[in-house]
């Protein structure tokens, strides 16, 4: 740092008279005129040129303070526009905890000082894009369309009496079946999170989550973990059947309870993966059993105490399983996918049939599959929407034109009609009378 001869001129140097600032020594090579006397020489460190604030917001400078010791000399810093409650705290972050001002950054803080700045900028980037979706104005919906938040995350759906439970990343909402109306969040004897899927045998109901199965019989809750018997806490998907009970799918197995102990299965019995995360029992009387968790996939078949497995060889269209639906005909739909490869793949038992997006499916991965009570196909995708089809026609559904999301985890059709879509942001509710015309429109 150039210094000034004891006794000689006092005057303010200009940017170019400064020494320049290597890595090796300084955590800013930029140097800029700061107007300080050479006595006290700063260096402003800038984010560019930087808009008007809105209202409430503003950009503050903080620079060296003769009065702070730790602050005597270094860097000025200008944050951008920032909540004008925070900016002062923001700047004694900077200042105290951030740089060592006026002092060499050693290699390793250097890192520390990245990934700090690495985090804010991505918080800074994060609330600017949700004021703009705040502010972004939203599509009027269809009549008879409703969008229900929260329940932010929807991953399960389940009709509950006159009620419907939505099951997702927060737990499980309750919701008035005929409003849409949230009435209360399910306190169990462990926190819900993370729900997967519901089921329901006619008195239990349980809920599939991180921390193990919960089941609930007259208000009373009870969950069941790897030390009842289960092989993993994880749950994934869920099944309930009069013939052969409850089927539960995890991460390291597949679980089936009747009367006596569990049952587990895994590939080491003949499933194609350990992972299941989507159970289904046909009314033959078959257990279907997919993999829609990781890329290796697998879809089982469990018949008279044998496994089949079923993978692209066969006709699937993607060997990641992530939907089954069967269809009142015997037939079978499985919707498959990952990222931007997949398909529904109909298998009648014989044959094989596929549809992808080209045939008319909103994406390419399927995530969810629906019937509805007037046998309308409905493919939920993963990344685009929804995709529904009266074997005529089809028609794509989005947050463009009134859909809560753009991922259709699960969907529902109460005892009323109405129409129940969970997704990724929220709850769709389409009325029976809006659903009706969606029917009867050529």
């Amino acid at each position: 740092m150039r210094r000034v001869p004891r006794g000689g001129p006092s005057r303010t140097p200009t940017c170019h008279e400064l020494p320049a600032c290597t890595p090796s020594r300084h955590e800013l090579s930029a140097c800029a005129r700061t107007g300080l006397p050479a006595s006290a020489p700063a260096r402003l460190a800038t984010l560019g040129r930087i808009p008007p604030c809105p209202r409430g917001w503003e950009t503050r400078t903080i620079g060296p303070d003769p009065h702070h010791p730790g602050r005597r000399r270094g860097l000025s810093v200008r944050l951008p526009c920032l909540p004008r409650a925070y900016v002062g705290r923001i700047g004694t972050l900077v200042l105290d905890n951030l740089w060592e001002l006026g002092r060499p950054v050693k290699p390793a803080r250097r890192l520390w000082l990245s990934a700090v700045q690495f985090l804010f900028g991505v918080l800074v980037v994060a609330g600017a894009g949700l004021v703009a979706w705040r502010l972004w104005p939203q599509p009027d919906l269809p009549q008879g369309w409703l969008t229900i938040r929260p329940p932010v995350d929807t991953m399960a759906l389940l009709e509950v009496g006159d009620t419907i439970w939505s099951g997702g990343r927060d737990g499980v909402a309750v919701l008035d079946r005929d409003g849409g109306v949230l009435l209360e969040w399910i306190e169990a004897d462990v926190p819900l999170q993370y729900v997967t899927s519901l089921a329901t045998d006619g008195v239990t109901t349980w809920v599939g989550h991180d921390l193990g199965l919960s089941g609930t019989s007259g208000g009373e809750w009870h969950t069941l973990t790897v030390a009842d018997g289960l092989p993993d806490n994880h749950i994934l998907a869920l099944c309930y059947s009069p013939a052969s009970g409850l089927w539960v799918g995890t991460g390291r197995g597949l679980a089936n309870f009747r009367q006596g102990p569990w049952a587990v299965y895994g590939q080491a019995q003949g499933l194609a993966s350990d992972v299941v995360s989507v159970i289904l029992e046909d009314s033959r009387g078959r257990l279907w059993a997919g993999n829609g968790r990781d890329t290796v996939g697998g879809l089982s078949m469990l018949a008279e105490e044998r496994w089949q497995v079923f993978t692209t060889s066969n006709g699937l269209a993607h060997n990641v399983v992530n939907a089954i639906l069967e269809m009142p005909d015997g037939g079978l739909w499985f919707g498959t996918g990952f990222s931007s490869r997949g398909g529904a793949s109909h298998f009648d038992g014989r044959t094989w049939l596929t549809l992808t997006q080209e045939d008319g499916l909103a994406g390419a991965k399927v995530r969810s599959l629906f019937l509805d009570a007037a046998s309308v196909l409905w493919f939920g995708s993963e990344y685009d929407g929804l995709a529904r089809y009266d074997g005529r026609s089809w028609q794509i559904y989005t947050p463009e034109n009134g859909l809560a999301g753009w991922e259709v985890k699960a969907m529902l059709q109460d005892s009323r009609g109405n129409l129940w879509l969970g997704t990724e942001n929220g709850l769709t509710r389409i009325s029976r009378q809006a659903w009706e015309t969606l029917s009867t429109q050529p």
